[in-house]
């Protein structure tokens, strides 16, 4: 059996992390790894149930603490590491479980050992636990209105956790198109702010619930379960929340959508691209749109073309549809003065005119 088990966390801080995981010991075996199925050389017996035997895997010389064997090992640093993400003392080497009806040794320890299988386990621990946290149908309604300009408002009396989530969300924004009022206690108008955070009792205007342009993420206590009995929980598990996503004007799932976000997507349901390179879509995918808003900009602003002409370079452009055309428009806002100046002064110079005529 090559499979590996993994038991994975959502930090409030570091966000999703791995806390401990079993795989198959292969041949040859690590440093301090006995060869018999009585624990040898290197390994401590510690107890027997059910005819599998644990012995704890010792090194001549553990790793300092926070530390790795050596500077290649995988996992993250100590600086990116609380409680909250540990489950073993910083450089404990694991443990060892012998079934001896099968003869299979396993290992078991915070991180898989190999670079390879650590990234695989660190990208299913992202992806499963941003699933579990808000469902493929809220997620993609919340994206929408993020990427569309919309009001996000998140009710909740964690302010980390409202903040916490403002920091993941504007990443799908140019910097020029987030304006955030962090926590507030009163209702502040879009105007103002296109991410919003509130404590619970705050009342949102009626026109404000029912309107189009605005999306409310209420965070609430989950119902306690018999899976989490009290005093199980962790403190900063995002298990003790139920979050609800609702809006005047809920997203079809059959609505196509801007072209950026079925990408984005696509990027983060693609199980063989790695958290980084889905980072790096994440930036490609905004310089690419922000390349047409400028084309954009230019063409309408500074240029004056004609509407049909207007229409034919979104369809150059591959934006011609409703969603991708209210994004542009909505992304031009975040134009830089400096940008727009620049253009502008450009154009109206002699040698600019000269030119053109």
């Amino acid at each position: 059996m090559n499979a590996i088990v993994a038991l994975c966390h959502f930090c409030e801080l570091h966000g999703p992390r791995t806390l401990f995981c079993t795989e198959v010991l292969h041949a040859p075996l690590p440093q301090g790894a006995g060869n018999e199925d009585s624990p040898g050389q290197g390994e401590q017996a510690e107890e027997e149930e059910g005819g599998i035997q644990m012995s704890s895997r010792m090194r001549a010389h553990s790793p300092a603490e926070g530390a790795s064997v050596d500077s290649s090992s995988p996992g993250p640093k100590k600086s990116d590491m609380c409680e909250g993400c540990r489950s073993l003392a910083a450089g404990h080497p694991g443990y060892i479980s012998h079934d001896k009806e099968t003869s299979i040794k396993y290992v078991s320890h915070q991180h898989p050992s190999h670079p390879q299988l650590f990234s695989i386990v660190r990208q299913a621990c992202v992806r499963s636990l941003s699933c579990e946290v808000l469902g493929a149908p809220s997620f993609r309604m919340l994206a929408w209105h993020v990427l569309m300009g919309n009001q996000v408002i998140w009710k909740s009396g964690d302010v980390d956790l409202v903040q916490s989530a403002f920091e993941v969300l504007r990443t799908m924004l140019p910097v020029g198109c987030v304006r955030i009022i962090p926590y507030s206690s009163q209702y502040e108008e879009a105007y103002r702010c296109n991410f919003l955070g509130l404590s619970p009792h705050v009342q949102i205007p009626p026109h404000v619930l029912s309107s189009e342009f605005a999306v409310i993420v209420e965070v609430h206590a989950a119902a306690r379960s018999t899976l989490h009995p009290v005093g199980c929980e962790d403190d900063q598990s995002l298990s003790k929340y139920e979050f609800v996503v609702t809006s005047g004007s809920p997203v079809a799932a059959d609505r196509v959508g801007p072209t950026i976000l079925n990408k984005i997507e696509a990027a983060l349901t693609n199980q063989n691209l790695s958290v980084d390179v889905v980072d790096q879509c994440l930036v490609c995918l905004k310089e690419e749109w922000m390349n047409k808003v400028k084309v954009l900009f230019k063409f309408t602003k500074v240029d004056s073309r004609p509407k049909e002409d207007t229409q034919k370079l979104l369809s150059i452009l591959g934006a011609s549809e409703e969603d991708n055309v209210k994004l542009l428009k909505f992304w031009m806002t975040g134009l830089s003065k400096t940008y727009k100046s620049h253009l502008m002064s450009t154009v109206r110079s002699p040698t600019a005119l000269e030119s053109r005529n």
